[in-house]
């Protein structure tokens, strides 16, 4: 299912004051930023992940009205999500009951009760030799079980014509110690002053997790449903990114070594991930973020480095 104009609906709005606000996987980069940016809107907010409630897996339940009913949300937006490539290739299982089969419990269990809900998904779909823009309606070409398992969520998902399901990229610090997202990856070399190695081959359209949930909440507020791309403005390569990111925290551009993929992957991913984001913006009534801003918003982050005095004076110390 691929949604057009005529498939992007708009709805009545959930309200903070209706009812809570249930977050799945909300200790994740996006969750953790859902969670605030839903508390500055004024929403009551239930988050539930595998680190908040040990032994919960909503994915094997037979269903889920008898939890959800007595806290009767508003609004669900489901963030939970397996990250590593190569962790869904090792326990296909598990990433099909995260991707798949917990959208599709969702879609039934919303249509039942009428509540509004969103599906947070992947934009890992596509692979090509130069940098593109993929439209919603583009026919995806999923290179691995992450992908595979997303995709068959994404249809489960739609099934619900309530569903706003959003594919995106997200960036961001998570503060899982011994689990870095890419960008804690490039800040912790910063920090140590070492050489962050991007590739030139390998392009997105990233987006800040606290600018993604604020998108995600105004479309909300307006009521739009179907399949929608929502991240960066910019479909940019890799390199480009970490330079911007590098640059904007006041990091000098020499640690950066541009670099391209390697020739054999296993598990095999897609380089040519670039989000067509147009109807999004057409819905928001506003440009998404930029690249500049993205990077502006990773760098104002407490957990970005700041650079040292030696570095930012260029000072030799023989």
């Amino acid at each position: 299912m691929t949604a057009s104009p005529a498939a992007l609906r708009a709805s009545a709005p959930a309200s903070p004051a209706q009812g809570p606000l249930i977050v799945l996987g909300h200790a994740g980069t996006l969750g953790q930023a859902v969670m605030r940016v839903a508390a500055d809107r004024g929403w009551r907010t239930l988050g539930f992940s595998r680190r908040s409630v040990p032994g919960l897996n909503w994915a094997r339940v037979a269903d889920l009205a008898p939890y959800f009913k007595p806290l009767a949300p508003a609004l669900v937006i489901n963030a939970a999500a397996i990250s590593d490539v190569g962790a869904a290739e090792a326990d296909p299982m598990a990433a099909m009951e995260v991707h798949a089969r917990l959208p599709g419990l969702l879609a039934e269990w919303a249509q039942r009760s009428g509540t509004p809900w969103v599906q947070v998904c992947t934009d890992h779909y596509w692979s090509a030799n130069e940098n593109l823009r993929h439209a919603e309606e583009a026919p995806v070409k999923p290179p691995n079980m992450l992908a595979r398992s997303w995709h068959e969520g994404e249809q489960l998902a739609l099934r619900d014509p309530g569903c706003l399901l959003v594919r995106t990229h997200v960036a961001g610090f998570r503060g899982h110690a011994g689990q870095p997202t890419f960008v804690e990856g490039v800040a912790a070399a910063l920090a140590r002053a070492e050489p962050v190695d991007a590739c030139t081959d390998v392009w997105a359209s990233p987006i800040e997790a606290h600018q993604l949930a604020e998108a995600v909440f105004d479309l909300v507020d307006i009521g739009v449903t179907g399949r929608l791309h929502v991240a960066g403005r910019d479909a940019v390569s890799q390199a480009d990114f970490v330079e911007a990111f590098i640059r904007a925290g006041g990091h000098g551009p020499d640690q950066l070594r541009r670099t391209q993929r390697p020739a054999r992957q296993h598990p095999r991913r897609a380089n040519a991930t670039g989000l067509d984001v147009s109807r999004a913006e057409a819905w928001l009534g506003r440009r998404l973020p930029a690249l500049d801003e993205v990077a502006e918003a990773l760098a104002a982050s407490p957990a970005m480095p700041k650079p040292t005095l030696l570095r930012e004076f260029d000072v030799e110390v023989g």
